[in-house]
């Protein structure tokens, strides 16, 4: 697995602040500016906020939870059967109740700040919370790719049969054929016979090669 790039710089980004104390938003906003984010508040004493997943950009924004708050927001998740939130989570943390810390968990906070808020710990909390976050997305991301290039397993093995039957060979040097063919098409191999099972079943010998297209593995 490669070694991940740490996030040290938060400039340009937005920090979304979910309090219905000002006095939170008031302490919390000079600090955020010298760390070059922008910060917007937002109260829940009306109505719980609830985010669809276009309402937020992964790259930008930071939302920072107000434990003591009566109404969770609720973040969208980054797959649709994951817990992980969709944009970095940082819980703020007045009582350090078990109840109010696992529900701040709940909400996806990877790291805490205590109130009242000091200056120095802020920095600390976001490169936490960020960096926490981009390593369990691109741990999600590998478990996909992983599933899906288990999923298409069974056509390399179909694969290598097509096309050990049409090339006359044994099962290695069917394999090589197709490794060498799904390196010049700039895809796994695991995708390029996929392809070549998929082109078989709905083509004649005689037809000209379509463009590689691939259905779903599922």
């Amino acid at each position: 697995m490669a070694v991940p790039r740490y996030i040290q710089n938060f400039s340009r980004r937005q920090a979304i602040l979910v309090s219905d104390d000002q006095r939170v938003g008031t302490t919390l906003s000079p600090i955020l500016s010298r760390l070059g984010l922008t910060m917007l508040q937002r109260a829940t004493a009306e109505t719980q906020i609830e985010w669809a997943p276009d309402d937020l950009d992964p790259e930008r924004d930071i939302i920072l939870v107000d434990g003591d708050l009566p109404r969770m927001p609720i973040v969208p998740r980054a797959g649709s059967s994951d817990t992980t939130p969709l944009v970095p989570v940082v819980g703020l943390v007045g009582v350090e109740a078990p109840s109010r810390l696992k529900t701040l968990l709940q909400v996806g906070a990877t790291a805490f700040l205590s109130k009242p808020i000091h200056g120095g710990a802020v920095y600390s909390a976001l490169y936490l919370s960020v960096n926490e976050h981009a390593r369990k997305t691109g741990m999600i991301s590998a478990i996909q790719m992983h599933e899906q290039r288990r999923n298409q397993r069974r056509f390399v093995v179909k694969a290598v049969l097509l096309v050990m039957r049409e090339r006359d060979c044994d099962d290695e040097a069917a394999f090589a054929h197709l490794r060498n063919r799904s390196m010049h098409a700039r895809v796994s191999v695991e995708q390029y016979c996929q392809y070549v099972v998929q082109r078989s079943a709905t083509q004649k010998d005689s037809d000209p090669e379509p463009a590689m297209r691939l259905r779903s593995a599922e």
